[in-house]
């Protein structure tokens, strides 16, 4: 859940409970899903009142991710295909994408580098990413690398997340999302 002001919902598929009180930062493991189109719906725990509603076309043996974005009274939902199902990756590499999940951000330019470089002379791996878009995995070295998402064609930075930890044929997604008070946080999820 990345709508910093929605309240905590239960998640139901098509019409059937599958997780209970889902509040922000939190996220749900990976669910199995029948193929097809599916009614995914997010119910505040404390009223029922629906808070997103979403059909989502659920391919064959393909892992996705549902992220709600947006404010309470506009919540959004993105859909995002995983990695593992189709992606390889080299020996001491694992695979890194981010996503603008902030509202409020706009666009940015984004960095994934190792851990303790800075941006002196680096190079983003997408430029202009705005709200509820992502790059592409990224093939990153394992160990320890962060992310930086920047006012585009600058270095004054909206997030930097520090060091963060990759295995070898890791695939993470690393989400950009409103503050509860104001700034930006993020999240890190780590993709089947």
């Amino acid at each position: 859940m990345a709508s910093p002001d929605a309240p905590p919902v239960d998640i139901l598929i098509d019409g059937s409970e599958v997780a209970g009180s889902v509040a922000y930062t939190n996220s749900t493991p990976y669910l199995s899903v029948k193929s097809g189109n599916r009614s995914v719906e997010g119910r505040a725990v404390s009223n029922s009142k629906t808070i997103f509603q979403e059909t989502v076309a659920v391919p064959e043996s393909a892992n996705q991710t549902l992220i709600v974005t947006g404010s309470a009274a506009q919540t959004k939902t993105l859909v995002l295909t995983d990695g593992k199902a189709s992606s390889t990756v080299a020996t001491g590499q694992g695979s890194v994408r981010v996503v603008n999940a902030s509202s409020n951000m706009g666009p940015a330019d984004i960095y994934i580098l190792n851990a303790g470089t800075g941006l002196s002379g680096a190079t983003p791996v997408a430029t202009g990413v705005d709200f509820d878009e992502s790059t592409t995995y990224q093939l990153t070295a394992i160990g320890n690398y962060e992310v930086f998402m920047t006012a585009p064609g600058t270095t004054n930075v909206f997030v930097h997340t520090g060091p963060l930890a990759l295995t070898q044929g890791q695939f993470q997604t690393v989400l950009a999302v409103d503050g509860t008070n104001s700034g930006f946080n993020y999240l890190v999820l780590t993709d089947q």
